[in-house]
């Protein structure tokens, strides 16, 4: 038999489906006629297991999910989402709340934690993370009436709660800044296609290019993954060009560090020969030889908002607005 949706189970309680979602959500003001109508119908159908719905009469999880899009192994090695996590666990303690962190990789399966998460509400609220220009999440989250803030951006930009990075912003940075050096062939490696973040640094990137009056270049734009086999594979493969470029911008620090090995594999001087920027500002960025330039993105920002807006949402509290940016700036190094 199909699962109920929320709308479903409004029918069969002959309730409304923002009633649904307040019982979900472990509403004290909720009518106790209306509230075991409802929670006679989630057990009977088994929306939620029993012990879960006995525990919605009092109260909420008091848990926020966060689920990442990377395998364990990628996580483990990537410095953003480390400190990310690290600020959510912290802020949302101090709004009395702890977090559940999953990883999945692969579609079916982040579909399938997502899936669990809305009919076993085991979390009160979600933090979104990396979203893609087509996005499944958010309107499945937005159709249950479930408590969601995501890290990044989604169109239409009103339709959804969010906190952002000025990512449009930080490429037109890096990109500048390697203009005002001189540089003319200026490439930029990417992430995955279809990930905001990426899509926008890249956006910037071709905004400075325009404003200062230089060919977009597609050869120079790769697309692929995130991480330094990526970003030495790409360099490599950029340096292989008859018109190889003398600049590059990562997508990130990481895939940063991998076109640096790859061009002083060749004998490259750094930033003489190839000059290199990055995005995130990772602390192992002043200890790699030569240190990695990069723009900062303030993470604790990032994780502070998000878990307020979330939190707000789970309280019925006002939020002040839909979205929010947090400023970046470049930290000039010796890698260009």
């Amino acid at each position: 038999m199909p699962e109920l949706t929320q709308n479903q189970i409004a029918k069969l309680s002959r309730v409304s489906q923002a009633t649904v979602s307040r019982v979900l959500r472990g509403d004290p003001h909720v009518n106790e006629e209306l509230r075991q109508r409802v929670l006679a119908v989630i057990e009977k159908h088994g929306y939620v297991p029993d012990a879960r719905a006995q525990s919605l009469r009092s109260q909420r999880t008091g848990i926020l999910g966060l689920v990442v899009h990377r395998s364990p192994k990628q996580l483990a090695r990537d410095p953003f989402f480390s400190t990310l996590i690290a600020a959510i666990i912290e802020f949302a303690g101090k709004a009395g709340y702890h977090l559940c962190v999953d990883a999945a990789r692969a579609v079916q399966s982040r579909r399938a934690i997502y899936e669990d998460l809305l009919r076993t509400r085991r979390v009160d609220g979600l933090i979104l993370v990396e979203p893609q220009t087509q996005d499944e999440r958010m309107p499945r989250l937005l159709e249950e009436g479930f408590p969601f803030v995501l890290i990044g951006r989604y169109e239409p930009i009103d339709a959804v709660y969010s906190v952002d990075n000025d990512n449009v912003g930080a490429g037109r940075m890096a990109t500048e800044y390697l203009i005002r050096k001189g540089h003319q062939r200026i490439a930029y490696i990417g992430g995955p296609r279809g990930l905001f973040v990426c899509e926008d640094r890249h956006t910037g990137y071709q905004q400075a290019l325009k404003e200062a009056g230089l060919c977009y270049a597609p050869e120079l734009v790769i697309w692929g993954d995130f991480g330094e086999e990526h970003g030495y594979r790409t360099m490599s493969r950029l340096l292989s060009q008859p018109a190889p470029p003398t600049a590059v911008v990562a997508v990130d620090d990481l895939v940063a560090i991998g076109a640096l090995r790859a061009a002083k594999e060749r004998g490259m001087s750094i930033p003489q020969q190839l000059a290199v920027i990055g995005f995130n500002d990772s602390p192992f960025c002043q200890y790699v030889d030569p240190p990695l330039s990069s723009v900062a993105v303030d993470i604790r920002a990032l994780a502070q908002m998000a878990t307020e807006v979330l939190v707000r949402q789970i309280e019925e509290r006002e939020v002040p607005q839909r979205r929010y940016i947090v400023p970046c700036h470049l930290v000039e190094r010796a890698s260009a």
